[in-house]
């Protein structure tokens, strides 16, 4: 069997086919039907266009980790899901309509509307399921979970019912975060922070009573401002009341310079001094009265605290502004909060899209932060503007839209869940977390500071609320499920709006008709039910009682807020318990500048950039090793290269073998006949299988590909470059077949969750050639190791072994000599384990580094100073000590310190009386090097390389040269290695008189019967004839093949 270069898109099309054809994920699920059952509850991804980068990763994760089940074993639940609900579609199905604003829908037709909806989410489910199959994702897209369909609805349903039941489901009239552009309110996890720069001002309200005496306030927000019906103080703080020209103002002592002199310009002088306490109930008179009087008298009859001081211990610091806070209670949860303590009611009448309403006055028709500058300009004109400055500041944003949000006051339905906050906690420390702080630090302060849930959301695509209310006596109901519906009208065939808009029925208290309430579910809601509607519950309960909760949950950090959250929550709330065991949170996807990914800067990746170029396994393999837990991912395609280069390696091993197995016939070996090379593979492997099978276990996922990427770079670079030399008989030949063969097989397993296309294309290849009969490299149990053939001792030496090599490398490639020319002697300098090693390995080490002779010391050189190594001696002595030992050091001589530490093993150090043993470790030990060596620091050692080029040397290595040469024009000309040459080689004299000396050896490694060496042309035509240059030196190499 032939096999080319490694070409991942022909072997990928090939693998792809080849699964389809032989159902061999059908298989793999059936193999383990009926035996310990693992529920994996896939992150339903959104519907809104196709799989992006950060998606693409996601998925390789969980698909590594559903791999590596089936082969443990485990029954794997697996079914994938959708989101399919909410403004994602929505949005996209408004800008292909051309709609601008939700009141349009109407106009358009919300049954169409709706049906656009479902199209376009259906559409892209079938496209992502594609997307993810060519990944190489084996989930369960046929029968994938989808929250449109009305057996997810009732799943919700069942949520509302059972927050209903147990008293967790009210109406209250809250202040809520509001996007105007998507004209709905938006819970706390539906929030984006970013920095943004805003207009803040500085405002005098007068006190009511007093002659030019004046409040002074400070806000970000100035469209809030008509909104105004308090100021909130510390108790504590100190305050001042500063003359400021012929005015008072009153603002926080703290502040007061910086805001004066800094702010104002004008020289601080202070008239009083007082408590924040003593402020309040002083009355103000609110600088927009004339405009809003008629308002403003009416709160103020209804509620007499209002437009006066009141204390918060809470909202108030002396960070920035006056020390004195503007209170909203219409406008903002906390100033809200205090008001409620006031009795202040939380006015704000702004409508959907952030519009002031008529009774506004003036300001009628002004959009909430849109026209900040006009209200500026307002509040100019009535006089009460002291100053207005730019400020940086975090503000909130829609999740989806992107867009800056507002405050407005309406009527939600919520879930109470603030009670619950200490259970979750204590539940939450039960959960395995990766990373672990994701779990003991975000999540849980997440939890700690969490608000009862707003629920309902006024838009159209979405779980509609299952409330119906009565339209005369107030009264409401909330069902469960098609069949509690069923017992009071016909219920249709989609429970989405607007066809379940139309049930109605008569109300059983009086003669009104039951409407359902016009919102629909945040479709975080539906993303909450996922560990129970994923099992088709409450329709069915055998697979609950079988399978819930979750063994195993995977996302990005930002479902810390979201899917996380919602989860816990919903299971709470509906069964008291907690719906998931175990995470795995990983990062975003960043550039390899580490700048998140956006359109403006064009620097955003789709994963068929790679997949197309490169495979699907390349990205998955990359993706999956390239950041720690919880840590964002710098996409890096020069990394990404290497690991395209890694799985050429792979594939070039497996071609070994196969080239192997034309050789020689495949036999088993018992550990008697193998060599330390083969020992050293074998304890690797199984090291690597017990190192894996623990990485997978305890859901450190990331660490996997490099695991099992050392150990197939170790079977290629390290042992098959150690054995060439036993290539040359049969019994080593057979030797080497059945360790590489072993070795790679076991490591295909190892590695097919990970890089499922290149693993199962290699197997099959082993398979034709060596008749192996199980079908797939998948369909095989996961390794198990063997603890009797893991050598730690024998690992660590060969580490040690390959770190000397690669050191000696390392000066070769900086003195520019390839490794066919010998060096004459090579010193390892370290401690005697390290001595120890490359005196036990010096024939693998000189054969490797093709050096002529290796030698461990202590030392290397002529030893010229000692200096103390300050960070260890100040981090284990005292300061005064420290201090005592570093001068001493400086003050004795190299000979004698050396001379100590050689014979006693330290070098004392006299202090206060005491006597400070300073050892080896504590020193620093510089050395001159002889001329013509080059030295290369390794871990734990250092090596001394003598570069100079003897006659001799040079000529042995243009004779290796000239082998190479002509092995590959053998290779070349197709000829296999027992057939014979006859050779001619034609040099210059001096090369010719180097080569003659290793003629024997060159005969010997090229297979020639007869060679010679001249200056003269050959006398006839050759058959295969080339004219090579090594160095500065051109040659002609002329052979036949021994008829």
């Amino acid at each position: 069997m032939q096999e080319g270069r490694y070409n991942p898109l022909q072997i990928e099309k090939e693998v792809l086919d080849f699964w389809q054809k032989n159902e061999i994920y059908r298989k793999a699920k059936e193999k383990n039907k009926g035996k310990a059952k693992f529920y994996f509850l896939d992150g339903p991804p959104y519907t809104s266009g196709r799989v992006h980068i950060g998606t693409a990763w996601n998925k390789a994760f969980k698909d590594m980790l559903l791999r590596y089940k089936r082969m443990r074993g485990f029954d794997v639940w697996d079914r994938a899901g959708y989101d399919m609900h909410g403004l994602p579609v929505e949005h996209a199905v408004e800008e292909k309509l051309g709609i601008k604003h939700k009141d349009e829908i109407p106009k358009f037709g919300v049954a169409r509307f709706i049906e656009e909806c479902r199209n376009f989410a259906l559409t892209n489910a079938k496209l992502m399921s594609e997307d993810f199959k060519r990944l190489g994702v084996w989930m369960d897209f046929d029968n994938a979970y989808m929250s449109i369909k009305n057996e997810f609805i009732e799943g919700v349903w069942f949520l509302i019912k059972k927050a209903h039941e147990k008293g967790r489901l009210y109406l209250g009239e809250k202040v809520m975060h509001w996007c105007p552009k998507c004209a709905t309110a938006l819970a706390k996890h539906e929030l984006e922070y970013k920095k943004i720069k805003d207009v803040s001002v500085f405002l005098k309200f007068k006190i009511k009573g007093k002659e030019n005496e004046y409040l002074v306030i400070w806000t970000t927000t100035p469209w809030t401002i008509p909104f105004n019906l308090g100021v909130m103080v510390h108790p504590e703080f100190d305050y001042v009341k500063v003359k400021v020209d012929d005015e008072y103002w009153i603002v926080a002592k703290g502040l007061a310079g910086a805001f004066i002199q800094g702010v104002v310009g004008k020289k601080l002088e202070i008239v009083d001094e007082f408590k924040g306490r003593e402020l309040e109930g002083l009355e103000y008179e609110h600088p927009l009265y004339e405009v809003l009087k008629d308002i403003y008298d009416k709160l103020k009859k209804e509620h007499p605290n209002v437009h006066t001081v009141v204390l918060s211990d809470e909202y108030v610091d002396l960070s920035a502004g006056t020390g004195l806070v503007h209170m909203a209670p219409g406008c903002g949860p906390e100033d809200y909060e205090v008001g409620h303590k006031y009795k202040i009611p939380p006015f704000n009448n702004i409508d959907e899209e952030g519009r002031f309403p008529a009774e506004m006055g003036k300001f009628a028709g002004f959009i909430a932060r849109k026209d900040d500058k006009k209200f500026i300009e307002e509040f100019e004109k009535v006089g009460c503007l002291i100053a207005k400055s730019d400020v940086e500041h975090e503000y909130a944003h829609c999740w989806r839209c992107k867009q800056p949000v507002i405050f407005r006051t309406t009527l939600q339905w919520f879930f109470k869940v603030e009670d619950l906050i200490e259970r979750m906690r204590e539940l939450n420390k039960k959960v395995k977390w990766v990373p672990e702080w994701a779990g003991s630090r975000q999540f849980d302060n997440w939890l700690a500071n969490l608000r009862d849930n707003s629920i309902t959301r006024q838009r159209y695509w979405g779980t509609p609320v299952p409330i119906w209310k009565c339209d005369k006596c107030d009264t409401f109901i909330v069902i469960g499920s098609v069949k509690e519906l069923k017992e009071h009208a016909t219920v249709p065939d989609d429970l989405h709006r607007p066809w379940i808009d139309d049930v109605t029925f008569r109300c059983k208290h009086c003669d009104g008709t039951m409407h359902r309430i016009a919102d629909v579910l945040d479709v975080w809601i539906d993303a909450g039910t996922t560990s129970w509607t994923c099992l088709d519950y409450p329709q069915r309960e055998d697979l609950f009682k079988q399978l819930w909760p979750a063994d195993f949950i995977l996302e990005g950090k930002d479902q810390i807020r979201g899917w996380f959250n919602l989860l816990l929550i919903a299971s709470m709330i509906a069964f008291e318990k907690h719906s998931y065991k175990a995470v795995y949170m990983h990062g975003f996807v960043n550039d390899a500048l580490g700048r998140k990914m956006s359109k403006s800067l064009g620097n955003v990746i789709s994963p068929y950039e790679v997949i197309d170029k490169y495979g699907a396994d390349v990205l998955r393999y990359y993706m999956i090793g390239g950041a720690e837990p919880g840590v964002d991912i710098n996409y890096n395609f020069d990394d990404m290269r290497v690991k395209a280069r890694n799985l050429s390696v792979l594939w070039n091993t497996y071609r070994f073998v196969l080239d192997l197995a034309k050789q020689v016939q495949l036999k088993e070996f018992d550990e008697s006949a193998l060599g330390v090379e083969e020992r050293y593979i074998i304890s690797r492997l199984h090291s690597t299988i017990k190192r894996v099978s623990e990485l997978f276990e305890n859901y450190i996922l990331n660490e996997i590909p490099w695991e099992v990427e050392k150990l197939f770079l170790d079977l290629s670079r390290i042992y098959i470059k150690l054995v060439r030399e036993k290539l040359i008989d049969e019994k080593g030949k057979e030797i080497v077949l059945f360790t590489c063969f072993k070795v790679l097989l076991e490591c295909l397993k190892l590695f097919a969750p990970v890089a499922p296309f290149i693993c199962e294309r290699i197997y099959q290849g082993l398979r034709k050639v060596f008749g192996i009969k199980v079908e797939s490299i998948h369909l095989f149990d996961w390794p198990e190791y063997d603890n009797r053939l893991i050598d730690s001792e024998l690992e660590y030496k060969f580490d040690v072994m390959n770190r000397i090599i690669s050191a000696i490398l390392s000066v070769r490639d900086r003195i520019k000599r390839g490794v066919r020319w010998p060096l004459s002697k090579a010193v390892v300098v370290g401690d005697e384990k390290i001595r120890n090693v490359a005196e036990e390995f010096a024939d693998l080490i000189k054969r490797q580094a093709n050096v002529k002779e290796l030698i461990a010391e202590e030392s290397f050189g002529r030893l010229e100073r000692i200096k103390a190594d300050f960070s260890k001696i100040e981090s284990e002595f005292d300061e005064k000590t420290a201090a005592k030992i570093i001068a001493t050091i400086a003050t004795t001589s190299a000979e004698t310190i050396a001379e100590h530490i050689s014979k006693e093993g330290k070098f004392e150090v006299e202090t206060d009386g005491r006597k400070i043993a300073v050892k080896k470790e504590h020193l620093i030990f510089e050395y001159s090097m002889p001329k013509n060596y080059e030295s290369e620091e390794f871990y734990g050692g250092k090596v001394y390389v003598n570069t100079e080029l003897t006659p001799e040397l040079e000529a042995e290595g243009y004779a290796r040269e000239v082998m190479r040469r002509i092995q590959t024009l053998r290779k070349k000309a197709g000829l296999e290695k027992r057939q014979k040459i006859v050779l001619h080689i034609k040099a210059d004299e001096e090369l010719v008189n180097m080569l003659r000396n290793f003629e024997e050896q060159i005969m010997d490694r090229v297979g020639a019967e007869h060679i010679k060496i001249t200056t003269i042309k050959p006398a006839r035509k050759h058959e295969w004839v080339s004219i090579e240059k090594i160095k500065n030196k051109e040659l002609q190499i002329a052979f036949d093949l021994v008829k």
